[in-house]
């Protein structure tokens, strides 16, 4: 998928905005909605997507990323760890969009828990745990980091530690496919309105 579609760079910025959003709620409060969560991760096994939309199922589960979305571009005060976590996925996915040695090593390693989410049909820990393994030895290398804060409590839970870098690990897949369907970072410049306009209109 490398053509322009503003609709579908919407929706992959939706799973950026939902994905991150999980992260908050999780180093935050120690959980996240389980829907929204499975969603994500799931994302990241679909390799082979007849469109964006099927990527996520349907863009009816995305209504969570749709709505932080909307708040983070109009709001009056946006939530500071949102934005934060925003700019960071866009950054670590440019860095990932121009390492081809980077790209190899993830495509084989999500081609193997792919395989593993196929075997038992679910999403359970040890699938998070090997999602998150995937994240820590490919984008946290990088210098760049997505600087997580949250209640010291629940970020020192090593079941919640997996369940953020997996999660994180498809915030990056969703900002390659907005990359790949034709994002741009001036959009939220100069489309801030068509982007909130598309939002909504997926809402509806």
């Amino acid at each position: 998928m490398t053509h322009y579609n503003f609709s579908d760079s919407v929706i992959a910025l939706a799973g950026i905005c939902q994905a991150i959003s999980c992260v908050k709620d999780i180093s935050k409060d120690g959980q996240a909605d389980q829907v929204d969560v499975e969603v994500m991760l799931e994302s990241l096994l679909i390799t082979e997507p007849d469109n964006t939309e099927s990527i996520y199922n349907s863009h009816k589960y995305l209504t969570t990323g749709f709505n932080i979305l909307i708040d983070l571009l109009s709001g009056p005060k946006t939530d500071a760890d949102l934005s934060r976590y925003l700019v960071s996925v866009l950054s670590l996915q440019k860095r990932f969009s121009n390492d081809n040695n980077m790209q190899k090593v993830m495509a084989s390693r999500v081609s193997q828990a792919k395989r593993m989410y196929e075997y038992q049909e679910k999403i359970d820990q040890d699938l998070i745990d090997q999602l998150a393994h995937i994240y820590k030895d490919t984008i946290s290398t990088y210098p760049t980091k997505v600087q997580v804060t949250g209640n010291s409590q629940y970020l020192q839970q090593a079941a919640n530690q997996s369940k953020i870098r997996a999660l994180l690990l498809s915030a990056i897949r969703s900002a390659v496919l907005w990359n790949q369907v034709g994002g741009k970072k001036r959009h939220f410049l100069f489309s801030k309105a068509k982007i909130i306009d598309t939002a909504k209109a997926f809402l509806a």
